[in-house]
């Protein structure tokens, strides 16, 4: 399908998908969005924990141990947020290319259309991230 080609129809056909597309992203963003509220929670609670630990001097070497669980939490955290993040940024690409077929406006929608980044290698490669920092 070329630029100048463009019939309603396939217009028509392709904001269906996109709007199929929108409601999955949708879905996945809010549990990503869960998913880092539920990791920062723990996060603070295992910071005020040994902060409070530290402070009434009741820590011992074990608990010195389990701060080096800060760390892969932390990554744990940003890559949640990273992963929310990207898909905001596509479902407002989404929405962008969907206004403008919905405005008729046909290379407006092409130019959208193929300008169209959702970021699952992106959030592939901050699973991978997180996975490998939780191994290390």
């Amino acid at each position: 399908m070329s630029r100048t080609q463009v019939e309603p129809e396939d217009i028509e056909a392709l904001a269906a998908i996109l709007e199929l597309e929108k409601k999955h992203h949708c879905r996945t963003r809010g549990l990503c969005f869960g998913l880092f509220m539920f990791s920062l929670a723990l996060l603070v609670i295992a910071i005020v924990t040994i902060a409070v630990l530290f402070l009434t001097g009741r820590i011992s070497q074990e608990w010195l141990s389990a701060i080096q669980l800060l760390t892969p939490m932390s990554a744990a955290v940003i890559g949640f947020f990273g992963s929310w993040w990207a898909c905001q940024n596509c479902i407002n690409s989404i929405e962008r290319t969907l206004f403008a077929a919905r405005a008729g406006r046909i290379k407006l929608f092409t130019s959208f259309l193929g300008n169209l980044q959702c970021a699952d290698k992106k959030k592939r490669a901050l699973w991978m991230e997180m996975a490998t920092s939780l191994v290390a």
